[in-house]
């Protein structure tokens, strides 16, 4: 299932930054689902309207609900699914849990994407929305009637990929030629790149809280940051993504965009810009950059915003819209073997 990249207007809290550690007591009060509790400060819960299901606690800020502005500051939800979860925008996962009959729940925050207060008497939001908001991403989460939380499980990269990356290890150990690893789904460069300079590094690219692994060249200046293959989780399994050559380079740019670097020839070369889509190993299009000279010798300059149709740009123009995905992260490697 495709799922296409939008853009959510978020509403901006002040610079301020306030710990309800520090404003209110430390007497909880537990709210309980079926499944797990959570815990919020005492003095905060009269500004709490808390809305349970037997699988999910949400937590609304009680006056900006009256007021008929939604109120919704944060939810925690569990899901045996994980793509029940991975088409929903604004949410992460936080941990795994499992019931007393043995079945496992991602655990999930899920934080609202629209103005939930009155911003038609407020520029900022009101500190105890703000107070609530913030509990969501710090909140204690417990198993009840016997289900057991574990806190990040499923989701960090060195307990997910331990058996790719031994498989990668066995291919630069028995040097496997590049029939092997295309076969293998695995770049043809580490037949070419010498050992010590190929390593690994986890990155959560769709912000999902699910690193990703990334495997790449050990490099320094322009090339540091380059990824010759991505993997990450679909159904709880690792997954094979992409794989990348000399002519063909990924990078992770502008923070969550799967950028792809390529030259067809000398007078043609461009850059595809993707989102990873959660839950998924499908990169969909966001949108295309391409100079070429073959198409057009007078003004090679083409753009096409994930719909496979190529228009014409005057070079400034082009090379405004393409600079905003032009920041490519940079990763210290680890080295593979």
């Amino acid at each position: 299932m495709k799922k296409i990249f939008v853009i959510f207007i978020l509403f901006i809290f002040s610079s301020k930054v306030v710990a309800y550690d520090n404003v209110y007591s430390k007497k909880n009060v537990i709210i309980k689902n079926n499944l797990f509790s959570i815990s919020i400060p005492k003095e905060l819960r009269k500004f709490c309207y808390i809305k349970k299901e037997k699988n999910k606690t949400e937590a609304y800020h009680k006056d900006s609900k009256k007021s008929g502005f939604g109120g919704f500051a944060f939810g925690i939800k569990a899901y045996k699914n994980p793509s029940e979860h991975a088409v929903l925008p604004g949410s992460i996962k936080l941990g795994e849990l499992t019931d007393k009959k043995g079945d496992l729940y991602d655990i999930v925050l899920k934080h609202p994407t629209d103005v939930q207060y009155d911003y038609t008497k407020n520029t900022k939001a009101p500190e105890t929305f703000k107070l609530i908001y913030d509990l969501g991403d710090k909140v204690n989460i417990e198993g009840v009637n016997g289900s057991t939380y574990f806190k990040n499980q499923g989701m960090r990269g060195e307990n997910l990929y331990k058996d790719i990356l031994e498989k990668h290890k066995t291919a630069l150990i028995e040097k496997w030629d590049s029939i092997r690893l295309e076969k293998e789904n695995m770049s043809y460069m580490y037949n070419i790149l010498p050992q010590d300079k190929i390593g690994y590094a986890y990155y959560d690219i769709n912000a999902d809280g699910i690193d990703e692994l990334l495997i790449g060249e050990i490099a320094e200046g322009n090339w540091k940051g380059v990824i010759y293959d991505i993997y990450t989780m679909v159904d709880r399994e690792p997954q094979h993504v992409i794989s990348g050559g000399q002519r063909n380079r990924y990078y992770i740019c502008d923070n969550s965009f799967v950028c792809r670097e390529y030259s067809s020839g000398a007078l043609e070369s461009g850059v595809d810009v993707y989102n990873l889509v959660e839950n998924s190993t499908e990169l969909f299009p966001q949108v295309s950059f391409k100079y070429d000279g073959y198409e057009n010798s007078k003004n090679p300059y083409f753009i096409s915003y994930s719909d496979d149709k190529w228009k014409n740009y005057p070079q400034k123009e082009f090379q405004e819209r393409k600079k905003i995905f032009e920041k490519y992260e940079k990763f210290d490697y680890t080295p593979l073997y």
